[in-house]
């Protein structure tokens, strides 16, 4: 779904932020990230909770391999045309996602676990 939200940047705009934050990190985190990183146009969706909108993913699939998309459609929706939240939120979503890649390269699950608590407390109301 497209939204025609005012946004802080373009989608052209949203990819060149994403590419400088990657540069921001060591090659060492990006190790084995063989589908790399990529910003979809489309709002995220979380498949487990519908109607729950996500900034960004980690994907570990047996065709496309390890991977991690932010979503676009969901900072239009969320923050609008405030800049400044951009890339900050940017900046943590690309953070938290490449923790998820680096957890299951040491197939450890502690931030999934943190993933999932958080989320019912949203639900509960009390987040």
């Amino acid at each position: 779904m497209r939204f025609r939200l005012r946004a802080a940047m373009s989608f052209e705009e949203f990819q060149e932020k994403l590419g400088e934050m990657l540069d921001e990190l060591p090659e060492a985190l990006l190790e084995d990230l063989n589908g790399g990183v990529i910003a979809e146009p489309e709002t995220g969706r979380d498949d487990e909770t519908p109607g729950l909108l996500v900034l960004g993913q980690y994907h570990c699939d047996p065709h496309l391999g390890r991977l991690v998309v932010l979503y676009y459609g969901s900072f239009c929706y969320l923050y609008g045309p405030r800049q400044d939240v951009w890339l900050s939120e940017m900046r943590q979503t690309l953070r938290h996602e490449i923790r998820h890649h680096i957890e299951d390269r040491a197939g450890v699950r502690d931030l999934e676990h943190e993933d999932r608590e958080r989320v019912r407390r949203l639900l509960e109301g009390s987040e």
